[in-house]
């Protein structure tokens, strides 16, 4: 399997539509809270090397505005990819499933700070070129406040499919440290995708309530 190559990515295939992500959010209009309610943990089972990132496969059930999502997987984009109202240095994407198929991403946009342990626990774990089982519970990595920016989209990486649910969370509750980034940095170059065009898609702010 060839290796994403992020330097060539103006070239990647389907990334010519009109809903592609990531976007600036700083233009978004004002609406009512987004209430987010994990009820069943995002469990981490398998932790894979993809060669772009760290990928953690998982199940979970998460409750958003009443619409039911399945936890997929999540992994880390440094730098960050979307762009908000504040400095942020990476971005997580808890990718979901609905049982019909559609695609949603919850990304929370995580500034520098302290370390965090559950990221010390996915950095200490990592084995490069490998898949590894393990067990990690990644819902303490969603925030317990935080604006959310919400849009239609698509994945940020190929086949970049749209139509792709987005909540994008702007916190301050979870971060990570130099030494985490660097760690990080010391396995993986950038893998962020360029900003893309918001083609007057309507995009919504709020402020988020989260249950865990």
């Amino acid at each position: 399997m060839s290796i994403l190559n992020y330097a060539e990515q103006a070239s990647w295939s389907n990334g010519f539509g009109f809903q592609q992500s990531p976007i600036d959010l700083r233009q978004a209009k004002p609406t009512s809270v987004t209430n987010f309610m994990v009820t069943d943990p995002w469990i981490a089972d398998r932790e894979i090397d993809d060669q772009v990132t760290i990928q953690l496969a998982g199940h979970g059930t998460t409750r958003i505005n009443e619409m039911t999502w399945h936890f997929v997987q999540a992994h880390i984009h440094v730098p960050a990819e979307h762009i908000a109202t504040k400095e942020t240095v990476a971005e997580l994407h808890f990718v979901h499933q609905s049982v019909i198929g559609a695609l949603c991403v919850v990304a929370v946009l995580v500034p520098i700070g302290k370390a965090n342990p559950i990221i010390d626990g996915i950095l200490d774990h990592f084995q490069p070129h490998a898949t590894e089982s393990i067990d990690c519970d990644l819902t303490g990595l969603l925030p317990n406040r935080g604006t959310v920016f919400q849009y239609l989209g698509s994945l940020t990486t190929p086949p970049l499919t749209e139509g792709v649910t987005w909540y994008v969370i702007e916190q301050t509750d979870i971060t990570i440290s130099s030494e985490q980034l660097k760690r990080y940095k010391q396995l993986f170059g950038p893998n962020n995708r360029q900003v893309q065009a918001a083609n007057q898609r309507p995009v919504l702010r709020g402020s988020g309530t989260f249950t865990k």
